[in-house]
């Protein structure tokens, strides 16, 4: 059996690439940073003995997954945590009910508050992910309360707004064709 102390994570760069920027490009990648802050809670859930290189390998694998569009594991992360965040909610309201002092109640209602707000965004997060908006470009907008606006795109349309129309511009006739009268 190997000495998991002595494990070591091989870097393997291009033949076009210097060792020292492959290294700095694997410490720099998320799946590497997001192992090191495993690897400093560690103990809290997983125990003293998860075995970082493996938890790199499944972090790297989870990202190739996210890249080619099965985000699975997204949806179910989200899920998760809104549902812990649902049970910090539910313990934080029970404790804030034992309380007999106002100023402890209302730090732990207040947490349960907090809790629960964020088992919503996790919630509504989750439900983006899976449903995305519909995003509407619209090229004009009127307005007719009081004042008006009035947003017109400049792709379809070359003369710039409130610009006269004079032989300069080349974009046609003039609006006035009458003959010049002179002065008398």
């Amino acid at each position: 059996m190997a000495n998991k102390k002595n494990a070591k994570l091989v870097v393997e760069n291009p033949p076009n690439q210097k060792k020292e920027d492959a290294t700095a490009e694997l410490k720099l990648n998320s799946s590497f940073l997001g192992m090191a802050v495993i690897d400093v809670f560690k103990g809290n859930v997983q125990g003293k003995d998860l075995e970082l290189i493996s938890a790199f390998k499944v972090l790297a694998e989870t990202t190739q997954k996210i890249r080619s569009n099965d985000l699975s594991s997204l949806e179910e992360m989200l899920f998760n945590q809104s549902k812990a965040l649902e049970q910090i909610f539910v313990s934080m309201v029970r404790r804030a009910k034992a309380q007999e002092h106002l100023l402890q109640f209302q730090t732990h209602f207040n947490l349960a508050l907090k809790a629960q707000n964020q088992s919503r965004a996790t919630l509504q997060a989750l439900i983006q992910l899976k449903q995305p908006n519909q995003t509407a470009f619209i090229k004009q907008t009127n307005i007719a309360h009081g004042h008006q606006q009035v947003n017109n795109s400049l792709e379809n349309n070359p003369i710039p707004q409130n610009e006269l129309l004079d032989e300069e511009l080349d974009v046609g006739p003039k609006m006035d064709s009458r003959a010049t009268i002179k002065a008398k």
